[in-house]
């Protein structure tokens, strides 16, 4: 079919992403806005029918290189497109190559939010339009993860907790019991969950973002509901009435097996009285020091004291777990993982079908270097998907290859494509 190339205003280009299969955060006209404060500048094409109906769109990033009066042009996760439309796919090919050769672009990159196994046509037809595939590298390799860990939302609520890992539906019961809660944050509370990142950073061992970029991200994606801060509490005194509550019910019960050993003359019975017996006394003395602990945090903090916090973002039927952060203390109450579970049930409530936790290195190796990494995401019943990964389409050959052999700059510049 003959498409040609459209004008689409800011809210028909950003409904065509939230609703299309291949959408993606990276693709809305707000990711436009955020990292145009961050030294980018960027443009949104389009294609469609004669009478205006868009098949495809892209958002194309520029970042000049350095020294030099030339850009890369960049479509994070892009084209959003059906591939198997391969004219709209050659229509969004030819108005990306106009745009990116009057911004002077040495080449056009994308990778597409497609599955590896979703097309094995896809690399064939793509270098047939002229694009070269980047290969399948490790989950780091590229400007965007290849491979993320995403847990689908579709089911009911208790269908998507029980898909957990015991051990983290485990933890965030704990948190619970422990007093923690979750809660949507106000913009203002952006300053303690910058505070909060300096202190993941320092722990960990990686740099991190300031509070005027996590600003500008949320002030850019929040007016469309794209974006929320949320932030987890230890309220000492309410986790002190529960405990209370718990005491006071294992001493009546604690009276009751008394009373039933008294009266109790069958040995069968009293052996599984004396279990219930040394059961119940356990949870008493865990109860106590339980106790102990929560006044000792209520008097040093009175009103609370935040413990972690993440960013979670919205495009459509996707959701991002995009930053997260902790404090160092009582980290054993397992904050995170209640925010994890509060998150996923607010981005299935705005009509969430997928939760994206982001990047893993694409290896299920204990020894792999970031095998922590994977453990953590995938004990939340998600799946690890591997991205197709990024295509070029050459502009200009000679600085192309410098570029590809001056591997210090184009390593500089892929940490700048990230998100």
């Amino acid at each position: 079919m003959n498409y040609q190339p459209l004008e689409l205003t800011t809210e028909q280009f950003e409904t065509f992403v939230k609703t299309h299969p291949k959408g993606d955060l990276l693709q809305l006209p707000a990711w436009g806005a955020v990292k145009q404060a961050t030294g980018w500048t960027h443009q949104r094409v389009a294609v469609g029918t004669a009478d205006g109906q868009p098949v495809g769109v892209a958002l194309l990033l520029f970042k000049k290189v350095p020294k030099l009066p030339f850009t890369l042009c960049y479509a994070p996760r892009g084209f959003v497109v059906d591939y198997a439309d391969k004219d709209a796919v050659t229509a969004l090919r030819d108005v990306t190559i106009a745009v990116a050769k009057s911004q002077k672009a040495i080449a056009i990159k994308i990778d597409p939010n497609i599955d590896r196994d979703e097309d094995p046509t896809l690399l064939t037809e793509m270098m047939a339009l002229g694009f070269k595939h980047n290969g399948f590298g490790g989950g780091f390799d590229h400007a965007q993860p290849r491979f993320t860990m995403e847990t689908n939302l579709e089911g009911t609520e208790k269908e998507i907790f029980d898909g957990f890992h015991s051990k983290f539906r485990y933890n965030v019961r704990l948190a619970e019991r422990k007093g923690i809660v979750c809660y949507e944050a106000s913009r203002d509370e952006l300053k303690t969950f910058a505070k909060l990142m300096v202190e993941t950073g320092e722990r960990d061992g990686f740099s991190v973002r300031g509070l005027a970029y996590f600003e500008n991200l949320y002030d850019n994606l929040r007016p469309n509901g794209d974006a929320a801060l949320f932030l987890t509490k230890l309220d000492a005194a309410k986790a002190l009435e529960s405990t209370e509550a718990l005491l006071l019910q294992a001493d009546r019960e604690l009276t009751k097996i008394h009373r039933q050993l008294e009266k109790e003359t069958t040995e069968k019975k009293i052996k599984s009285l004396n279990n219930r017996l040394e059961q119940t006394t356990a949870q008493i003395d865990k109860a106590e020091k339980s106790k102990t602990e929560l006044m000792a945090i209520a008097a040093k903090y009175p009103d609370g004291v935040i413990l972690s916090g993440g960013l979670l973002t919205l495009a459509g039927r996707r959701s991002y777990y995009l930053y997260g952060a902790s404090s160092n203390e009582y980290r054993e109450f397992m904050p995170n993982h209640l925010m994890q579970w509060t998150m996923m049930q607010y981005a299935k409530a705005h009509g969430a079908l997928t939760y994206d936790f982001g990047g893993v290195s694409g290896s299920t190796d204990p020894d792999d270097h970031y095998a922590g990494l994977y453990a953590f995401k995938s004990g939340w019943g998600s799946q690890m998907v591997e991205k197709v990964g990024e295509f070029d389409y050459v502009l200009n050959k000679p600085l192309y290859l410098l570029l590809e052999t001056g591997l210090p700059i184009l390593k500089k510049l892929r940490k700048k494509f990230r998100r």
